[in-house]
């Protein structure tokens, strides 16, 4: 491995942000990060730097993005490092397992080197573990008539294929994600590490987040508009749209009281998705961590997802008799808050009258949604949000 940061960032973090194809070799050394961390000022302009604003604007318009820095380039290395312990020619490579217990323990903790601090790095590390996350391989896979022979990541050798009968053997290629593939046990276990390192990335796509995450960890950055737009757009947009608001509200409630909720297994159908086994992220989280106008933006976010799907007219889809998960009737009964809410959070409706088109007829079909769910929910759901969510999110506007 070269201790060039040029080299690195041409064969890896421009295909890595770009969509290119990425090259692993030998796995990068402290010494060779030291060594790169010397020329980060050559990234502030060239093609990682317009790479790296191009990923973010995916996101929002207008991103505000820092320099990159040794934080940064500590994403980097980590997660080439994965590609490296994860390689399908690793056992030919010769090295010791000890050498490869340094390679992993190096990576786990650049990953938590890399913990961003603002909205800006977040929003960098978004950048990278996102593309991460979409990594695809394209494997080759030779059948026969004893069976089938794949070649990960690679063409099939010409020796395989020279001295074989026409048509005994066939071939085809196969593109799958990286991520959700099979790995050895080392970059199993720093997966995880990997979503802890973008706050971002798990704030968007929820029922990634690792064991222990809570949203609350990224709330503050809903505060800037433009994302906190394209974080309910994700959401809504989602097919397995319920079963998101279940998972987030349920962990911001396990977060604020440290009590898991509980309720019957619900059956898959209507919900949106089978939410048998959807992950609680969250893990009890000091509550001074975060603060009220933190709750208040989650919730209005999850409100409003209730708003964009029956703008889209997608609302009743997924929402049914059959939805007696805990946590999803919860997500279900935010709109019916809106009574103690709205001078906290306002109206989704609130804005007819800046202009943005909202008729009559969006309005009856609010009204209605809020109605139908006012049928669905049980009330004693909405009696324990009045009384255990609400008065944090009240908080937010009696405090000075």
């Amino acid at each position: 491995m070269t201790r060039d940061l040029g080299e690195f960032c041409a064969r890896f973090v421009a295909p890595l942000l770009g969509g290119g194809t990425v090259h692993v070799a030998a796995p990068v050394r402290p010494a060779d990060f030291r060594a790169m961390t010397g020329g980060l000022a050559t990234l502030r302009s060239g093609e990682v730097a317009a790479l790296r604003l191009q990923r973010a604007q995916q996101l929002v318009a207008e991103p505000d993005l820092q320099e990159p820095g040794a934080e940064e380039l500590a994403l980097w290395v980590a997660l080439y490092n994965l590609l490296v312990l994860d390689h399908p020619d690793r056992s030919r490579v010769w090295a010791r397992q000890a050498t490869w217990r340094r390679v992993e323990s190096a990576a786990r903790y650049w990953l938590l080197f890399s913990r961003p601090e603002g909205f800006s790095a977040a929003l960098a590390n978004h950048a990278a573990v996102g593309a991460f996350l979409e990594l695809a391989r394209r494997d080759q896979i030779l059948s026969g008539a004893e069976g089938e022979l794949r070649f990960v990541g690679q063409e099939i050798p010409r020796r395989r294929l020279r001295w074989t009968v026409p048509g005994a053997l066939s071939v085809r290629e196969e593109t799958v994600t990286w991520w959700s593939t099979a790995h050895v046990a080392e970059v199993s276990a720093l997966q995880q590490d990997v979503l802890w390192a973008s706050p971002v990335t798990c704030l968007l796509r929820p029922l990634m987040a690792p064991p222990g995450y809570s949203p609350l960890e990224g709330a503050s950055f809903l505060r800037h508009r433009a994302f906190a737009r394209a974080v309910c757009h994700a959401w809504a947009s989602s097919r397995h749209w319920i079963e998101i608001g279940g998972t987030v509200l349920g962990s911001l409630l396990f977060s604020l009281t440290g009590r898991p909720l509980s309720g019957p297994t619900p059956s898959s159908g209507a919900t949106g998705a089978a939410s048998a086994g959807r992950p609680m992220l969250a893990l009890p989280a000091p509550v001074d961590t975060a603060g009220p106008e933190d709750v208040a933006a989650l919730v209005a976010a999850l409100i409003h997802v209730h708003f964009l799907r029956v703008l889209e007219l997608g609302a009743r889809l997924g929402v049914a008799p059959t939805s007696r998960d805990r946590p999803v009737q919860m997500f279900l009964a935010l709109p019916l808050l809106l009574p103690a809410l709205g001078e906290v959070l306002g109206s989704p409706l609130g804005g007819a009258a800046e202009g943005l088109g909202f008729d009559a007829q969006v309005e009856r079909r609010w009204i209605e949604y809020i109605d139908h769910l006012g049928e669905l929910i049980p009330r004693s759901v909405v009696e324990n949000l009045l009384a255990t969510l609400v008065p944090r999110v009240v908080k937010a506007e009696t405090e000075p």
